[in-house]
């Protein structure tokens, strides 16, 4: 085993069980835009949820249709995950998305 193996990554936990990411932790990805991106977005499965997170998604990506948008929920059904993927034309773009989406009250985790 070598001793990068040994030593392991150290990762902080809260108690809630989550790890927060650093603000810069994606600063150093180089994207080539346009390119297809991923994005999945979890939070509470209350009656405006879908909604307003397509709302949001649809301010920044133009072109996205809500057909697009796969639905997945939690055991209990308390929380309720939306999955799509869209062209980002640049990172300018998937930043304002982000920062829009992980303001909201209903999400939990952007992925």
């Amino acid at each position: 085993m070598t001793e990068e193996i040994k030593k392991g990554i150290n990762i902080e936990v809260d108690e809630d069980n989550t790890t927060p990411v650093p603000q810069d932790a994606f600063d150093k990805v180089e994207l080539k835009f346009p390119c297809e991106f991923p994005i999945s977005i979890m939070g509470m499965n209350v009656p405006e949820y879908k909604d307003t997170i397509f709302a949001i998604l649809k301010k920044h990506v133009p072109e996205i249709e809500k057909k697009n948008l796969k639905t997945a929920y939690s055991a209990n059904k308390k929380y309720c995950s939306l999955k799509t993927k869209f062209t980002a034309q640049s990172r300018e773009q998937m930043d304002e998305l982000y920062k829009e989406l992980t303001a909201n009250e209903l999400v939990k985790w952007v992925l």
